[in-house]
């Protein structure tokens, strides 16, 4: 009998789209660490994930405090080269690594020293987010689509951002 090649491709079980494409966010800007901390609480209790909420600060330690282990922080378990250049680039860089559309929107709320919340709708629509972010006392709040980004948790342990 000739040799028979036996050739055997990986398939993946679930679609990866949503890793590529992005999804809807919804953030809002918060004066003070209570008030963003409320809205962050009203997220998990409605059913977003922490992995799908993000805290951004001008002061690191500001958003961790407010992060504590009930949201996420900007690159915070991402690994490889491209995250490892954009952790070095959030630190030398005035934007602090930060995606286009998050600093034309909160940029000004961030220098001025608020707290800004941003939540991917994934387990809640983006209106059902903004409503929370509302009740909260969240400031200028606004959806939009956003591409991949480091804001959120790897998709290994998350899911489409």
């Amino acid at each position: 009998m000739a040799g028979v090649t036996l050739v055997s491709f990986a398939m993946a079980t679930a679609s990866y789209l949503e890793a590529m494409a992005g999804g809807m966010v919804t953030a809002a800007a918060f004066e003070n660490d209570d008030a963003a901390v409320q809205a962050i609480t009203l997220l998990l209790a409605s059913g977003v994930r922490e992995q799908d909420i993000s805290v951004v600060a001008n002061d690191l330690q500001r958003a961790e405090l407010v992060a504590g282990d009930r949201a996420w922080l900007p690159l915070r378990r991402w690994r490889g080269l491209r995250a490892m250049l954009a952790r070095f680039l959030a630190r030398v860089l005035p934007s602090r690594g930060l995606p286009k559309d998050l600093r034309e929107r909160y940029g000004r709320f961030l220098r001025s020293g608020q707290i800004v919340v941003v939540a991917a709708a994934g387990g809640q629509p983006p209106d059902t987010i903004a409503a929370l972010f509302g009740q909260a006392r969240g400031e200028h709040i606004e959806q939009w689509w956003q591409s991949p980004t480091y804001l959120f948790a790897p998709p290994e342990l998350a899911g489409p951002f």
